[in-house]
């Protein structure tokens, strides 16, 4: 396995654009684009923008790094060997991704309309419940970044409704809050992972991508032609 990663490290071109999900010590998930840069493989080096690198990073966790390589994008699980400055980090890859891995990890960038609601077990308890609507910025099949009207008053089950294709595909799920930031004009950007939903709405969300995906690379080649 070690030679097969360090083997696949040397083959990626340096300067390709990256992309990476990083955790920090209090539990959150960033995702940031980056630059590739080669080293000693199986390490290499991610350079991102200038003070895009929060102060807080968990050097002891494992990040899911996607490569652009080419046509196909490499996706590897990665961990952090050291912080070289502000800007670089290296890394030394432990294994790359398969198929059935990439489904957590895939992700687009989409406009669709969200629903997301809690609705407290107990009706006169003290957390009411409450709904906001909104618009998502990205979707994967094991979560979701939107931009919400509100920030949601609690992190723990709850109800998400995704409408997919223009509302002909609706997705319901449970999930939880993993990060909240306030915005501008009172909104809020807000990401959630999904904790309970069937694999039949799992598979259209993967679907979903994949057909976005396949949207935007024929649209980029259009644009090129």
């Amino acid at each position: 396995m070690a030679a097969s990663i360090t083997k696949t490290i040397k083959n990626i071109v340096d300067n390709e654009s990256a992309e990476i999900d990083l955790h920090t010590t209090d539990g959150h998930v960033l995702r940031l684009n980056c630059i590739y840069k080669e080293s000693n493989a199986p390490n290499f080096f991610l350079v991102f923008p200038s003070k895009a690198l929060p102060a807080d990073i968990d050097m002891e966790q494992y990040c899911a790094i996607s490569i652009k390589n080419g046509r196909i994008p490499l996706t590897l699980t990665a961990k952090i060997f050291e912080i070289t400055d502000d800007h670089t980090i290296e890394f030394s890859a432990k294994k790359s991704i398969n198929l059935e891995s990439l489904r957590e990890y895939f992700r687009v960038d989409t406009k669709v309309a969200i629903r997301a609601c809690f609705d407290p077990a107990l009706p006169q308890g003290k957390i009411q419940p409450w709904i906001l609507e909104g618009q998502t910025l990205d979707i994967s099949a094991s979560g979701l970044l939107a931009i919400l009207p509100g920030e949601p008053q609690t992190k723990h089950r709850i109800e998400i409704a995704i409408s997919l294709d223009g509302g002909h595909e609706n997705i319901k799920c449970f999930g939880h809050v993993i990060r909240c930031t306030r915005l501008r004009k009172g909104r809020y950007q807000v990401a959630f992972h999904f904790d309970s939903i069937t694999s039949k709405h799992r598979d259209s969300i993967i679907s979903f991508c994949l057909k976005e995906q396949r949207n935007s690379l024929r649209e980029k080649i259009q644009t090129a032609g």
